[in-house]
């Protein structure tokens, strides 16, 4: 197969991970590969939150989200997140 279909390189950018590239480079980068290091040994999550500095906020909203999940599971009735409004068939949410 090998022989058949010609394999391509994609550029640094388009899988950057801490082990081989540097950190001038990550600010180029279109994919961030959290993949363990083996120099180091830290948890993927840890690393995570260091890494991308989005990660606490998205892992926040993802929290918010699944409590909200949970209340409506056991109340039966829709919950709203904090800056969500409603207008007829109309969701509008304000980004936080």
């Amino acid at each position: 197969m090998i022989h058949q279909v010609p394999i391509k390189s994609l550029p640094q950018e388009w899988l950057w991970c801490e082990t081989w590239c540097d950190d001038s480079s990550k600010k180029k980068a279109k994919t961030i590969d959290l993949c363990n290091n083996p120099m180091t040994k830290e948890p993927k999550l840890q690393a995570a939150m260091r890494i991308v500095p989005e990660w606490q906020d998205y892992d926040q909203e993802i929290k918010l989200l699944q409590s909200l999940f949970k209340k409506e599971k056991e109340t039966g009735t829709p919950a709203k997140m904090p800056g969500q409004h409603t207008h007829g068939n109309l969701s509008i949410s304000l980004l936080l």
